[in-house]
This record gives C-alpha cells, sequence and structure tokens, in this order.
C-alpha cells in the first residue's frame, strides 16, 4: 500500500475529493490538526501546518522538527512539500525509518528544489521531482497585474529576463499590446538557434529585439520582469546576476517584478532599490518562499516582498494538486 505524506496546504476542493478525516489516535505526534485518509491502494496523511509554520532558521525550526517525527513513525514512500525545507538529517533519518531497499520519492509541488538536499537525497538513493510549467500562467498574469502592461506607453522599453514558461506569457503580452520589448536568455545567446528557439517558445521573432547581457536589456527600461531559475542549465547558482550599476541604469520611475529568488540581485542592488522605493522612484515586487520573504522583509523594508499570492487562484492550486497526486500514484 502506498504512504503519502503531504506538508504543504492544498485546495479545499482536493481535501473534499480526498474525504480527508481528523488523524487517527494511532498517528497523533501533536496537538495541531492532522488529515488522514485510506483506501486500499494508499494511505495519505495531510499535515498542512508545516508548511503553514516554516522559518528561515532552519537549525532551529519546530516544523522540520515535526516533519521529522511524520517521517520516522509514519514512514511514508513519498514526501509532497512546498516551499518548505527538506534538509539533509531528515532525508538521513527518513531513509534509515524506512530501511535501504524502500523506493522513495520527493515531490516539490511546484519547481524550486533549492530548499532540498538533493545531494543527500542522491546519497540516500530518494528522488526528487517537482511539477515544471504547471503554475507558470497564473504566476506570469499575477506579474503582468504588476507590471500593469495595459497603461505602459508605447516609448516605454519592456526588459524581459528569462522566456520560460513564465516569461514566453509576459512577452505575448506586451507583444499584444505593442509594446517595444526587449528580451534576454543564455539560450538566445547562440545566433543560429536563436530564430529557431523563438519560434518553438510561441514568440514572434520579428516583434521582439533580443539582447545579449543583462545589462543591456535593463539600461533605460521602465518596466522589467524577471523569472529565472536558481540555477543555470550547467547547475550554477545564479545569484548576483543583476548588479547595483544595473539598478542605476534603469529610466526612473521604474517597476521590476520577479519570480525569481532574492539573491540573484546583488546586496548592494536590493539596498538602492529599497532606497529607491522609499522615495518611490520605483517599485519592486519579488514573489518567493514564504520564509525567505520573511528573511529579507526587515532588510529591504521598502520592497514589496510576496509569498503564494502568485498562486492563489483557485486553478492553479487545483492543477498543482493533480500534477502531485497522479506524479505519485504513477511512481
Amino acid at each position: 500500500m502506498r504512504k503519502i505524506i503531504i506538508t504543504h496546504p492544498i485546495a479545499d476542493a482536493t481535501i473534499n475529493q480526498l474525504n480527508f478525516k481528523l488523524i487517527e489516535d494511532k498517528f497523533i505526534l501533536s496537538n495541531e490538526k492532522v488529515f488522514y485518509q485510506e483506501n486500499l491502494e494508499e494511505i495519505i496523511l495531510y499535515v498542512p501546518n508545516i508548511g503553514l509554520n516554516q522559518i528561515p532558521d532552519e537549525d532551529n525550526d519546530p516544523a522540520i522538527e515535526k516533519l521529522n517525527n511524520y517521517l520516522i513513525k509514519f514512514k511514508p514512500d513519498i514526501l509532497i512539500v512546498g516551499s518548505n525545507a527538506v534538509p539533509s538529517r531528515i532525508i538521513v533519518n527518513w531513509r534509515k525509518a524506512v530501511g535501504k531497499d524502500q523506493k522513495l520519492m520527493i515531490i516539490r509541488r511546484g519547481v524550486d528544489t533549492r530548499s532540498i538536499d538533493i545531494n543527500m537525497a542522491n546519497k540516500q538513493n530518494i528522488l526528487v521531482t517537482n511539477l515544471p510549467g504547471i503554475n507558470s500562467p497564473y504566476v506570469a498574469q499575477h506579474m503582468i497585474e504588476y507590471l500593469n502592461l495595459d497603461q505602459v506607453k508605447k516609448s516605454h522599453k519592456i526588459a524581459i529576463i528569462g522566456i520560460g514558461n513564465i516569461g514566453k506569457e509576459i512577452i505575448n503580452k506586451c507583444l499584444k499590446n505593442n509594446l517595444k520589448t526587449y528580451i534576454f536568455s543564455p539560450s538566445l545567446m547562440d545566433k543560429k538557434q536563436q530564430l529557431f528557439y523563438l519560434k518553438i517558445k510561441g514568440i514572434n521573432p520579428t516583434q521582439v529585439i533580443c539582447t545579449t547581457s543583462i545589462s543591456e536589456v535593463i539600461n533605460n527600461a521602465t518596466h522589467v520582469a524577471i523569472s529565472v531559475p536558481w540555477k543555470d542549465k550547467h547547475g550554477k547558482p545564479q545569484g548576483g546576476i543583476i548588479t547595483e550599476t544595473d539598478i542605476k541604469n534603469l529610466q526612473l520611475p521604474a517597476k521590476i517584478v520577479s519570480a525569481s529568488v532574492p539573491r540573484i540581485f546583488t546586496p548592494s542592488a536590493l539596498a538602492l532599490m529599497d532606497k529607491l522605493a522609499k522615495t518611490q522612484e520605483i517599485f519592486v515586487r519579488i514573489d518567493t518562499a514564504k520564509r525567505r520573504a520573511e528573511e529579507f522583509i526587515p532588510q529591504y523594508p521598502h520592497l514589496n516582498f510576496g509569498y503564494n499570492q502568485a498562486f492563489a487562484s483557485v486553478e492553479c492550486q487545483i492543477a498543482l494538486d493533480n500534477a502531485m497526486l497522479l506524479k505519485a500514484r504513477n511512481y
């Protein structure tokens, strides 16, 4: 029988569909509400407070200790997480609890797996997977609303950094509005492949201006949309790819909306944006994981940090839930 533990809030419709009941006594590990469902094929344990109550300090996070306890006692085959951390010691303890032969999988209910110690998971023969592309249209729409593209003047320069599933949606909205759209992506560096790559992304190559660097695409831009992964295709972190100089080269007043982790900006870039935001010369919206937002808000109080709102629509939540359950049941 398949055993699944879900540690991130899911849609009400999914909860109703799964027909959860308050947990049976044999699995109670705390005073909080935990839910349980069992049929002939699977047992699902639903502990949303683990994801809801995470804090930036992983070494002293009670939610991580609860996760550790549930993994040891419940011994699931599959762990489904949101942005909550799964550090190495938790992974090792889980493997010890279930034995060396049991197939195990961690599903990230989303895309960014940075909070999971993938190296340790590989050492413990635990598969780590995610759900790329499911939430992209919803995140893109969220970013478009913050950029307020319907009100942008034709003379303004729009800079799009990253042309993946999110970026392409924003690009096509800009093109629909006949806006001056500049794009940057490492995948477009090869001139021979550029045309082909844009076409398979559904982007009209005659309507966009491809740039060769982040500095070039940002220069004199009034609106910037950023959606790049934390690691590039070679596995190298992309921390600090947007610098203080890049921010200085914006045309103010400006808007920056990012679905990437805050550390893609250098500390000095974040500090300058915070200073400009205080005087309302710039608006910066960064959507990230809850614990990262809580880490950065005290340092940069004038930047608009958000978490979960980009994925808040009911349709997005249900799509993510369906995808994660399908992946779990096919494992």
